[in-house]
């Protein structure tokens, strides 16, 4: 169950699915993350884009997010090419968090806690 106390409604480009991480998309607004090294910012929530081209994005505490692999509790977690949360292992990647529990595979909704950062040097 997700515990965050900051959504914050951002225009969207393009599609933006349920549970997906958002990034800045280079122009000035925010889209669906598709790659470890962007500027990410959140999570949609459980509606993803709605058609007013609007979403509730979390950006605080322990939100939910779309497992991309399975993934271990405490893991740093970045992007796939699909805006889902995959284990962060190379130096500079961007994280949007760390697991809050494990995932055994794709399509797992998870919590993590939110904290933004970059991966300092390289994970196993």
């Amino acid at each position: 169950m997700p515990r965050t106390d900051l959504y914050v409604n951002l225009s969207i480009t393009g599609e933006l699915a349920p549970f997906r991480i958002v990034a800045h998309d280079g122009s000035g607004g925010y889209k669906q993350a598709t790659a470890a090294t962007e500027a990410l910012v959140g999570t949609a929530d459980e509606l993803g884009k709605q058609p007013n081209g609007g979403a509730d994005v979390a950006m605080s505490d322990q939100p939910e997010v779309e497992a991309g692999a399975a993934v271990a509790a405490g893991d740093p977690l970045t992007s796939d090419a699909q805006g889902r949360a995959v284990k962060a292992t190379a130096a500079g990647d961007r994280i949007i968090g760390f697991a809050c529990k494990a995932a055994t595979d794709a399509g797992e909704i998870i919590d993590y806690q939110f904290a933004p950062g970059f991966l300092a040097t390289a994970g196993a």
